[in-house]
């Protein structure tokens, strides 16, 4: 059945480069004679980086494109990993004593028409956002798995399980890493991952966090306003697609004016798999409070006014300065008259210069 020690150090180089997670898995689909070997993640935090199946694309698409049946009431594999003691190999065994209670058979019959009815599993990594598992998968063809097939498994279930908690620690050292650079410039940053969740964030940010400027639900930044929200998720989805400036949202406070940017950070041939991916930066828009309170004290304007001529100087168009502000057009066009008046202008774009002049 080969060597465990060989497919051991394969595992193990997986964890620096992830695309050996498949030449790993086929060198153990091989060596026990199972059709496929598979690594799974289960919930968010997982299910994008760990999801390798060898000798096919078939049942990691599947897992992908039908999250429903990667449930304990619907997959016996993962009922029995969620119910299984630490390091425990099961079998076939523990899948026939859980398909009886599954509220339907759409896995059977997908196991069935992958040919994959078979095979043997452990849990490498679980917590409670979800959990890492590893598999031999096996058709009618090549039967149950027997005691040295289950042997070979777990004798390489300790490799397998080190390179995925390497994986997983070289990931987050390198969301610190950027998020230091950042806070070495006083930026407040929050470095974001492929799914656009946040894995780390400058002391910068977190006092945006503390203000309650912004906030996280789920990993993810979140924005006071509605709308605001659906720009900042239309930009992470442009983001995702390729582009490296995904766009530029302003939204306005007791502090001001503050203008989000999101980039996609560079993609090196030799990174990892798992470096971050992007970088969310906030910056208040010529110094928010103090800002306001310059205009106020030497142009005699009203918070209101003060506070339309920061988001103009961030840029924003009208629409969505009535839609910050909760007002009508009309209630803008009037407010915007009178701050041209105060500043000596007489149009927007002469107003925007002098903001420019003023502020950067």
């Amino acid at each position: 059945m080969g060597q465990p020690h060989a497919i051991g150090e394969a595992f193990l180089a997986a964890a620096v480069e992830p695309q050996r997670w498949l030449d790993a898995l086929g060198q153990l689909a091989s060596a026990t004679g199972s059709d496929h070997a598979q690594l799974i993640g289960i919930g968010l935090r997982y299910s994008i980086d760990f999801n390798w199946v060898s000798d096919t694309d078939d049942v990691a698409h599947a897992a992908a494109d039908r999250p429903e049946l990667t449930t304990p009431t619907t997959n016996f594999r993962v009922a029995a990993g969620l119910t299984a003691p630490p390091n425990a190999i099961l079998a076939e065994d523990r899948y026939a004593a859980l398909r009886p209670h599954l509220i339907d058979d759409a896995y059977l019959d997908l196991c069935s028409d992958l040919h994959i009815p078979h095979g043997c599993q452990t849990t490498l990594l679980s917590g409670s956002t979800g959990l890492i598992g590893f598999a031999l998968l096996r058709s009618q063809r090549t039967g149950p798995t027997d005691a040295k097939t289950r042997e070979m498994f777990a004798s390489v279930r300790a490799s397998a399980a080190t390179a995925a908690a390497l994986q997983l620690a070289l990931e987050r050292e390198g969301h610190r890493l950027v998020a230091g650079s950042f806070e070495a410039m006083g930026t407040a940053c929050f470095v974001l991952d492929r799914k656009m969740t946040v894995q780390a964030v400058t002391l910068s940010a977190e006092t945006l966090l503390h203000e309650g400027t912004l906030r996280l639900a789920d990993a993810r930044v979140v924005l006071p306003r509605a709308d605001d929200n659906k720009r900042l998720a239309a930009a992470m989805t442009s983001l995702s697609a390729g582009q490296v400036q995904a766009g530029t949202i302003a939204i306005a406070d007791e502090g001001g004016a503050l203008t989000l940017r999101l980039h996609r950070l560079p993609l090196r041939e030799w990174n990892m798999g798992f470096a971050p991916y992007a970088i969310l930066i906030a910056k208040r828009a010529g110094g928010g409070a103090a800002d306001l309170a310059f205009l106020r004290g030497n142009y005699d304007l009203t918070a209101a006014e003060g506070e339309i001529a920061l988001l103009l100087h961030a840029g924003r168009p009208r629409d969505a300065i009535c839609a910050a502000r909760g007002i009508t057009r009309e209630t803008l066009r009037s407010h915007l008259r009178s701050l041209f008046a105060k500043l000596g202008v007489s149009r927007e774009t002469e107003a925007i210069h002098l903001l420019h002049a003023l502020f950067d």
